[in-house]
């Protein structure tokens, strides 16, 4: 099977992770056949590093862009992305790799991907799952098997190419957004629990200053998805017992979806996925998240 991939990299004051990255890349049993990393106007010694690597390394490309201060943190992440997306445009390949610059991965984890998508050609969007590198230890992250996490997304390109790319979303969750339009599309999506990686900061901190106000922001991020407030009651009360910060966390998720609907700003998604959001969300809540026998994915 053909396993050509390109990979994008947005990085933003990554001085601190970006060298172990690179490192992880560096030793991928396939390597690609180009890795754009865009530096989202870093002010510490991130693009030295890149440039460094980039002078040793021909398959990476350094791409430098000017961070626009009124856009949200999330969004100039995915405008990052499609800077990186535009560089690659011309050229021919299979998959397209989305990879954050905070992120370790075993030697094969691509390898292990690209077998996932042979086995299945209506898997459109794959990844493995992370956990959390928190003072010295690995702390396992909540992760849902219909979505997969934009740090280590792999997209067939036929189903990047469908969806538009990524929506940029104010408040996040664009990395679920491209999964539920790839199913709207006929797609599929789908983490695997055996490839793990390394995460090396809490997810979804984001630019939070605490990890509360990065759960509330989540909160924000469903609103702007369009999320039944069933789902959310729910997804909020599980993860109150199973996510740290316990019982706070899961409520200040709900706080934050909450304060959304109140404040209801405006959402960069069409009343159509709002409304295939939804009508999935029920069928999940109604039979208890069990997935379909026709949307499992084939792995072998």
């Amino acid at each position: 099977m053909k396993r050509r991939y390109v990979m994008i990299t947005p990085a933003y004051n990554e001085a601190q992770h970006i060298a172990c990255a690179i490192e992880t890349v560096i030793r991928q049993t396939i390597l690609p056949s180009r890795w754009v990393v865009v530096d989202d106007g870093s002010t510490d010694d991130t693009g030295a590093i890149l440039q460094s690597y980039a002078c040793e390394h021909k398959f990476l490309r350094y791409c430098r862009r000017q961070r626009d201060a009124s856009q949200s943190y999330f969004a100039s992440n995915v405008y990052a992305i499609m800077e990186g997306v535009r560089q690659i445009e011309a050229m021919d390949y299979d998959f397209l790799a989305v990879l954050d610059a905070d992120i370790t991965l075993p030697e094969d984890y691509y390898e292990q991907v690209f077998a996932r998508f042979d086995a299945d050609p209506m898997l459109g969007v794959a990844s493995g799952v992370y956990e959390n590198l928190v003072n010295g230890r690995l702390r396992k992250v909540m992760n849902d098997r219909r979505s997969t996490p934009k740090a280590i997304q792999v997209f067939r390109r036929a189903c990047f190419e469908q969806i538009g790319g990524y929506v940029p979303m104010k408040h996040g969750g664009e990395d679920t957004c491209a999964c539920i339009m790839a199913r709207m599309h006929g797609w599929k999506s789908w983490s695997f629990p055996d490839l793990k990686v390394i995460h090396c900061r809490p997810t979804g901190l984001g630019n939070a200053r605490s990890i509360l106000r990065a759960r509330f922001t989540l909160g924000l991020h469903e609103y702007g998805l369009g999320s039944h407030p069933l789902f959310v009651l729910g997804k909020c009360l599980k993860r109150s017992v199973m996510e740290r910060p316990y019982v706070v966390g899961g409520m200040a998720r709900l706080l934050g979806f909450l304060y959304g609907s109140v404040k209801r700003e405006e959402r960069q998604i069409s009343k159509d996925t709002v409304r295939f959001v939804r009508r999935e969300q029920l069928g999940r809540v109604f039979h208890l998240n069990r997935v379909p026998s026709d949307f499992q994915v084939r792995t072998g």
